[in-house]
């Protein structure tokens, strides 16, 4: 007999071996029905529980009550006559289940309310939560009126070294309804910015006068910086971040007079500014705070861009720390001899050289005065009051 003989017949044995054990494993099954594959699988019915013993709402409150707190009726659970079903499809629900499902036996009688009352309703408990959230904030520590008399100021002023313009800057100040926002943007000129590029942008807004968020980014050559503060007067903190390092501190201050350093210069400008004296300004820039004495020296009439003239008060304020400039010697600043008090020139110096700024053009919107009371008029004579 041969191999090959051999081979297929052991083949064929086992083929047949398996085969019979095969039918001799799954015949018992067939008493557990067929197995349709191609069916798509029901998915569980609803549960159906049998609501009709609700008869209104405080049986169906006692109802819940019981179940909830109890949870069980002479030793047995709480359930009336609940019956499940996961057939598909479910079974119809009876007509006394229905009403029971719909609220019929527990919903209580409504009355459709007219859109316009709704609206006027909707809007009454608007203004009340509006006054309640009032109500429950503190006053405010500072008020706009103490930075600016005005509602919207812009300064343009253009920025030159040693006589030679190497920049532009903006100062723009508005009073949003009582709420200061103040921003500063100074950038170098294009023939500048392929050299020693400068994009500084300072933006400081005072919320509820309680608060004072200030944004600090600059780009100043190689130098980057975006970091910023929020100046908790009433807790007398400072929470600072440092977002290129992420890094974050939370500081003490001395007094709740601290401010950013542009609405400290705003503040100086609504002072009664009087030569030989000195204001202090309590100050947090560059990450720290700091006390700012500003000397009044003098009196002086300065010639601006475009042959204009005016009349100045000359401040000199000490600061301690860099500020937005990486300057390396004193701030000198010219400001109008008037209520407004607008800086139209200011000088420091830098590792480069000296630094102006000289006004070149200004928008200012004055606050709208308040509707005055009509007087009463005055009675006929003869007739007294």
């Amino acid at each position: 007999m041969s191999d090959t003989f051999k081979k297929n017949s052991a083949v064929c044995a086992a083929f047949g071996l398996s085969l019979a054990l095969h039918v001799a494993l799954f015949f018992p099954f067939a008493d557990y029905g067929s197995y349709n594959f191609a069916r798509p699988v029901s998915s569980a019915g609803a549960v159906m529980v049998d609501l009709a013993m609700a008869q209104g709402k405080s049986a169906a409150k006692s109802h819940v009550a019981k179940t909830s707190s109890a949870g069980t009726k002479a030793g047995k659970p709480y359930v009336s006559r609940a019956a499940f079903s996961y057939d598909t499809p479910a079974a119809p629900l009876r007509e006394q289940d229905q009403e029971a499902l719909s609220g019929a036996h527990v919903a209580e009688q409504t009355t459709t309310i007219p859109a316009e009352q709704a609206a006027s309703k909707k809007e009454t408990s608007t203004e009340h939560l509006s006054k309640s959230l009032l109500q429950e904030l503190p006053p405010p520590l500072r008020t706009a009126g103490e930075f600016t008399t005005t509602s919207h100021e812009r300064l343009n002023y253009r920025i030159s070294l040693l006589g030679m313009p190497i920049g532009v800057a903006e100062l723009e100040a508005k009073n949003d309804k009582g709420e200061m926002k103040i921003s500063l943007k100074v950038k170098s000129t294009p023939a500048i910015s392929a050299v020693y590029p400068i994009d500084d942008l300072i933006e400081t807004r005072h919320i509820a006068g309680n608060f004072i968020i200030t944004k600090i980014r600059q780009q100043e050559g190689n130098f980057r910086s975006h970091r910023g503060f929020t100046i908790f007067l009433r807790d007398r903190s400072v929470f600072w971040i440092d977002l290129l390092r992420n890094r974050t501190s939370r500081e003490t201050i001395p007094n709740s007079q601290v401010l950013d350093l542009i609405s400290a210069f705003y503040f100086l400008r609504n002072r009664p500014l009087q030569v030989g004296n000195t204001e202090e300004l309590h100050v947090y820039d560059s990450d720290t705070y700091t006390s700012v004495p500003v000397e009044i020296l003098r009196r002086e009439r300065i010639s601006l861009p475009g042959f204009r003239h005016s009349e100045t008060l000359v401040v000199k304020p000490n600061l301690k720390t860099d500020g937005i400039f990486k300057r390396t010697g004193d701030v000198t600043i010219w400001l109008t001899d008037d209520e407004y008090k607008v800086p139209v020139r200011m000088e420091t110096s830098i590792p480069l050289g000296k630094i102006t700024a000289e006004l070149v053009s200004s928008q200012v919107d004055k606050l709208e005065p308040a509707t005055p009371i009509s007087p009463v008029p005055p009675l006929p004579k003869g007739v007294t009051p």
